[in-house]
């Protein structure tokens, strides 16, 4: 049965691997503009010692990290619905945890994939940068890609148009992405958003990456890892009962 899973991962990273224009070329442009535009408009602002365009590359790090990895099973679903086929994944003999696994690690790939090319493209503007706490680098890239691989397919799994994932990622993942302090620390906002921030599991993506790359935190490290990880486990398990009831939705209809 791994074996089956392993498969169903390598097709769905090949998958991706066949619209590298979408996967690569989209978010590492807008990470590109972001630079210049931040570049040119607050040159010499810092945050804390840190140059703020380096504050807010990490942030578009962790941003970009987010959007690919919940992105990829959610859209590779719903297209699977709408070609009809969908239905091979009852065929399989792999349990729906299984099945979601495969699709999760799939977009972690993918987000991990995006976010090397785009430092490889993009660290240029960025001189003088290097990493302050690796092991907290890998965790939070690796923690992040199944946390938000994990959402994608519950959001896939649960949209039955690409109307209903505009919305989420319109009026849930954007708002959330903008309050999780990829461009600003979140002390700098008013009450209640700075609380609001600091409850935002995005921020402590942000939080973690941003720490391990400059050693500047807005919460405690340790903390938004053992969230992280907190909210991973609890997206997993989410994420097995809602592939577990979509596919017996499927087979229903």
């Amino acid at each position: 049965m791994m074996t089956g899973m392993w498969a169903l991962y390598a097709r769905e990273v090949k998958r991706f691997q066949k619209i590298l224009l979408d996967t690569l070329a989209s978010p590492i442009m807008s990470v590109v503009l972001y630079l210049g535009i931040f570049g040119v408009v607050a040159a010499g602002r810092f945050i804390d010692g840190i140059p703020y365009i380096t504050f807010v590359y990490t942030g578009l790090l962790g941003m970009m990290m987010v959007n690919s990895s919940f992105s990829n099973p959610a859209y590779a679903l719903v297209i699977a619905k709408n070609l009809g086929n969908i239905i091979d994944l009852q065929l399989v003999p792999l349990k729906s945890w299984q099945i979601g696994l495969a699709y999760t690690l799939a977009a972690m790939t993918r987000g991990v994939l995006t976010m090397i090319v785009a430092i490889l493209a993009t660290v240029w503007f960025i001189p003088g940068l290097h990493i302050e706490h690796g092991w907290y680098l890998l965790a939070g890239i690796l923690i992040t890609g199944l946390e938000f691989g994990s959402l994608g397919v519950v959001f896939g799994m649960w949209a039955k148009s690409f109307e209903s994932l505009t919305f989420v990622t319109t009026f849930v993942m954007q708002p959330m992405i903008f309050l999780a302090g990829v461009f600003y620390p979140i002390a700098d906002l008013p009450h209640p958003w700075s609380v609001v921030s600091a409850w935002n599991p995005i921020h402590h993506t942000i939080n973690v990456l941003r720490y391990a790359v400059t050693g500047y935190a807005d919460t405690p490290p340790h903390q938004s890892l053992l969230v992280m990880i907190s909210i991973a486990i609890a997206l997993f398990i989410w994420m097995h009962l809602s592939t577990q009831r979509g596919l017996r939705r499927v087979k229903a209809q």
